[in-house]
């Protein structure tokens, strides 16, 4: 049998074309969505970080009834993998119970270097967060200090 050429058919360019449009649309709609997720997945990893320099700055004082000097701190801190977003740990005394565990970061997506995560520990023995990560990365514990100095 012959087809003729009228029961041939495909796309035409205009049609492939709008399909083209509208998925650009889609992905220019989605890609904010997927740059602020991939960012706050990769923070998760300075925010477990920071739980685990808590927790040894906890046991710290409990062993020798201070918070830890900076060198002190350096002694016990988990060194830091190459590849990770976190740049630096560091700690500030402020008396023999309270004190500052600072997190400084490495650029990455949606994050700037040099950006920080700072948990300040009370008289009270809780531990409050401050950043100056932009407030829709923002972990939820943490406040928001954008534009403020470190």
């Amino acid at each position: 049998m012959l087809r003729s050429r009228l029961t041939m058919r495909g796309f035409t360019l205009l049609e492939l074309m709008v399909v083209i449009a509208i998925i650009s649309i889609l992905a220019s709609l989605s890609a904010p969505t997927f740059t602020r997720q991939i960012a706050k997945a990769k923070l998760i990893e300075a925010q477990n970080l920071a739980t685990q320099h808590q927790s040894m700055v906890e046991e710290f004082i409990l062993l020798h009834g201070s918070f830890p000097t900076k060198s002190e701190f350096n002694l016990i801190k988990h060194p830091l993998s190459k590849d990770s977003i976190v740049k630096s740990l560091s700690v500030n005394s402020q008396n023999k119970s309270s004190g500052i565990l600072a997190i400084s970061l490495n650029s990455s997506t949606g994050v700037n270097e040099n950006q920080y995560l700072k948990y300040t520990r009370d008289v009270n023995r809780n531990w409050h967060c401050s950043s100056d990560l932009d407030s829709n990365i923002l972990p939820m514990q943490c406040q928001s200090l954008a534009g403020e100095e470190k």
